[in-house]
């Protein structure tokens, strides 16, 4: 691995380790400053709100000023924020400083658009940003360690540590990260997200791989969100051991990024089967799923699903990047990443609809992804 890529992807991990040591500190916090859970809720309520509104914005300002000035600026904020909340008494000054902390957060835009300007192949950045989700789970096995060492001691130790991260990725981008984006672009800098959105709705080119990816990612959504609740209500099983069979999913998935991806998904298949591979045998164990009433074999099964559901995010957007001009590609990963927080919001108004009618949401999901399987045939016959 070259120095600007390892120097990428160690920023990058730097990035969404700071996210995970951030949630265990929730009900502390509460206690820390005397407010209602409902009112440090906000903390990650706003955690959606921004990835969709100042991803596109820092993806822009680096085609425009160069990537690594304006990541630069991403994370010297970022230390100063965290700074900030570590030192911070009063709730309202460490929540104000929390929502400017998520906007320079959102460098991460730019570190996948730096990996993708240093990918000299399509199958080189399908690579890359399979190694780039990869170590984003690979932080959710890390962070409970984290979470065990350091917030016994103080509730604040884990904003102490998020500071310190900082300082050390400034120095690193400062000394070590060369400039990559060579071709720079001086164009108007778009702040209305829905209508980019609409856009590429709109684009005949890529409008069926969007429709499927958002079809996917919201039946994921679904229930990985609502898994341990899942567990609780059909397994009778308790919260705490519904968590340790979640802590698996992380392992799993970073399993699968990290070695399977090359040396076997990408070495054994074409992108035409993996995008019918997955979606098939997502929708053959979403049905199983609702069938099967042993926790062990329901596991197993579970389990199996992770394989595949993490193949999605890498081979979707990877090829649809190939659909668009290199100057364009900050918009279609923007859109990407927006309609990904969209099913955040989508996927609690559906779970709720299923619950009151003691529906399946496995075999809801299952009827959805079948749907999606037919507009896949459709869409591999436009594979390059």
């Amino acid at each position: 691995m070259d120095k600007n890529k390892f120097i990428i992807v160690l920023v990058w991990f730097v990035d969404v380790l700071a996210i995970w040591i951030f949630i265990p500190t929730l009900p502390d916090l509460t206690t820390y400053y005397w407010v209602s859970a409902h009112s440090i809720s906000y903390a990650i309520v706003l955690y959606a709100l921004f990835s969709f509104l100042f991803w596109p914005v820092l993806w822009q300002l680096s085609d425009r000023f160069w990537r690594k000035n304006i990541l630069i600026l991403c994370i010297i904020w970022s230390f100063i924020s965290s700074l900030v909340m570590s030192i911070s008494q009063i709730f309202l000054v460490f929540l104000v400083w929390r929502v400017i902390n998520w906007i320079t957060w959102w460098n991460i835009s730019i570190i996948q658009s730096m990996l993708s300007d240093i990918s000299k192949t399509k199958e080189e950045r399908t690579h890359n940003m399979w190694l780039l989700w990869s170590l984003f789970w690979l932080a959710f096995i890390i962070w409970p360690v984290i979470w065990a060492l350091f917030l016994p001691f103080w509730v604040k130790a884990p904003f102490w540590l998020m500071t310190w991260l900082s300082l050390v990725e400034m120095i690193l981008v400062l000394t070590l990260l060369t400039e990559t984006n060579k071709n720079l672009t001086p164009k108007k800098i778009k702040v209305n997200p829905f209508w980019t959105i609409i856009k590429y709705f709109k684009n005949k080119e890529v409008n069926i791989f969007l429709i499927s990816f958002l079809t996917l990612i919201s039946s994921f959504s679904l229930y990985q969100w609502m898994f341990p609740v899942f567990l609780a209500k059909h397994f009778l099983v308790p919260w705490y051991l519904a968590w340790y069979f979640m802590s698996w999913v992380w392992l799993i998935i970073g399993i699968n990024q990290a070695f399977l991806l090359k040396r076997y998904w990408m070495k054994y298949f074409s992108l035409k089967q993996l995008f019918l591979i997955t979606n098939i045998w997502i929708f053959i164990i979403f049905i199983l799923l609702s069938m099967i009433n042993y926790l062990p074999l329901f596991l197993v099964i579970f389990y199996t699903l992770i394989f595949f559901q993490w193949t999605v995010n890498p081979i979707y957007q990877s090829e649809i990047i190939e659909y668009t001009y290199i100057n364009d590609r900050w918009e279609i990963m923007w859109v990407l990443s927006s309609l990904q927080s969209m099913s955040m919001f989508i996927w609690p108004l559906i779970w709720w609809l299923l619950i009151d009618r003691n529906i399946s949401m496995f075999m809801f999901w299952a009827v959805i992804v079948f749907i999606n399987i037919l507009i896949v045939f459709k869409l591999v016959k436009r594979l390059k």
